[in-house]
Formats: structure tokens, C-alpha cells, sequence
């Protein structure tokens, strides 16, 4: 990936992006580098949607990456970057693959006949245990924070469309999303600590 023409890596400028505040170093950045995001992410061959929510989780990534970033000049940040886009991007494609299997999976299973609980005798208590671990977090948050993570994490919902029917940003949506997954697995081994101590 060849840099924009004429532009070399500005390191003061990285090291200015870990002031949120200072919009001016932003900009920049992104008027820098935003080309080459989309470059990276569209030469996977993802829908236009999908490259522009892989294209917002960069660059909010970043914006947390690069509030303790110190510039190396020994390092190549553009090669850096082009590799967490890769990353990012061979993740949306991993999701979007097993959302088709799980389709798939789903429509099977209702062609199928029903099958008995008798079936997978462990199939109730997981069941149970994990209402219980729900319900714990759910507890902790408000509703709306509930229903941004459900809808993004279960439903598979578009993190932009989502944010937007709940009148909230792209960030915040995200941000809720990630802390009520991080407070489910905290919350699941707590859990497990517990039920071992039981027995």
C-alpha cells in the first residue's frame, strides 16, 4: 500500500492523537489514512455495508490505541496499520461466514423433526445457567444499554443501525456492546468459582 502522494509519517502528529480533544491532529489523521482503511478492508471483497462498519470499528480501535501511542521511527506505522485493517477485516469475514452456517444450520433444524431435552440430559442446566448470568448483568445495566448488546450481539444487527434507532453514536453503541460482553464473562466465571467451591 503506497502512502498518499508526497506524505511521509508525520510522528508528532501520532503522538498528538492521544488528545481526544485536539480535533485538528484528527482530522488530519484521518484525512491521512482513512484512504488506505478503505482500500485494505474493500480488497476483501466484503459488501459496501460491511466495509464501512469494519472501516467505523478501525478507526474507533484506533482512537483507544493511539491515546498511549509513542511514534518509532524504526517502525513502519503505515505497515502497522495495514496489518490491523487485514485483521480486522478477515474477523468481518469470519462472522459473516458463520452467520451464513448458522442460517443454514437454523433453516435444518426447522425442517427437522423437534427433538426431546431427553436428548442432551446437560441441555436444561446450561440452559438455566446461563438465564442466571444474563439476568445478573442485566441487572447491573440499564435497558437500553441491554437492548444496544442484544440486538448487535445476538440479533447480529449492523452496529450503525442500531445506534441509530437507539439515538445514540456509532461509539456508544459499540462501547456498550464490548462492556456487556466483558460483564457476561466476568459474570460466567464468577459463576464457575462459585459452583466449584460448592462442590
Amino acid at each position: 500500500m503506497r502512502p498518499i502522494e508526497g506524505e511521509t509519517t508525520d510522528g508528532p502528529l501520532l503522538e498528538r492523537l492521544g488528545d481526544w480533544t485536539d480535533h485538528a491532529a484528527w482530522s488530519e489523521f484521518v484525512r491521512r489514512y482513512d484512504r488506505l482503511v478503505r482500500r485494505v478492508v474493500g480488497s476483501y471483497r466484503l459488501d459496501h455495508d460491511a466495509v464501512e462498519e469494519v472501516r467505523q470499528r478501525i478507526w474507533i480501535e484506533l482512537a483507544g490505541r493511539m491515546r498511549g501511542y509513542r511514534y518509532d521511527p524504526s517502525r513502519r506505522f503505515r505497515a502497522w496499520l495495514v496489518r490491523l485493517c487485514r485483521g480486522r477485516a478477515v474477523d468481518q469475514w469470519r462472522r459473516r461466514r458463520l452467520e451464513r452456517a448458522r442460517l443454514g444450520t437454523a433453516n435444518a433444524e426447522l425442517a427437522a423433526p423437534e427433538r426431546s431435552e431427553v436428548d442432551d440430559p446437560a441441555r436444561p442446566a446450561l440452559l438455566r445457567r446461563a438465564e442466571r448470568i444474563q439476568e445478573a448483568v442485566k441487572a447491573r445495566v440499564d435497558a437500553r444499554t441491554w437492548d444496544v448488546f442484544w440486538r448487535i450481539a445476538v440479533e447480529d444487527a449492523r452496529v450503525g443501525d442500531v445506534a441509530e434507532s437507539a439515538g445514540i453514536s456509532y461509539a456508544a453503541a459499540f462501547a456498550a456492546q464490548k462492556r456487556v460482553r466483558r460483564m457476561l464473562r466476568e459474570e460466567a466465571a464468577r459463576f464457575e468459582v462459585a459452583a466449584g467451591a460448592a462442590r
